[in-house]
């Protein structure tokens, strides 16, 4: 396999990465079947097997992966800081105190959302 093919490939599953990413974000909150959860998270996770495999193989492909986990941290970072204050100040707008919206169970795929969005910001950047 020619290294064009091999970086094609790569970003391919990228793009099927990011892509089964927003149909599981759909799929819990509009609550639809859990055919599509499934089938999104089968997507995902043969894609971050893939970019796994070939993260670091040249600079290029490592410059992405960089991107996108600097921001992947940084959304962690920001959830972790600014959830409590955003839930406290939407509950005391609306008057009324509710169960926590935002879980344990929103920062992954938060997190999985911001790798994608830094991975093809950069890529699109270094394209142009």
């Amino acid at each position: 396999m020619t290294p064009q093919k091999r970086t094609r490939m790569y970003l391919t599953s990228a793009v099927m990465g990011f892509v089964a990413t927003i149909l599981y974000i759909l799929a819990a909150t509009l609550d639809w079947p859990d055919f599509i959860r499934g089938l999104s998270i089968g997507v995902l996770l043969v894609s971050l097997l893939m970019l796994l495999l070939r993260r670091m193989r040249d600079e290029y492909i490592e410059q992405l992966w960089s991107a996108g986990t600097g921001l992947a941290f940084a959304a962690v970072v920001v959830i972790f800081l600014a959830a409590p204050f955003v839930e406290g100040f939407v509950d005391g707008f609306n008057g009324s105190i509710r169960d926590q919206a935002i879980t344990a169970d929103f920062v992954g795929p938060a997190a999985l959302l911001a790798f994608f969005v830094g991975f093809h910001i950069k890529w699109l950047r270094s394209s142009l």
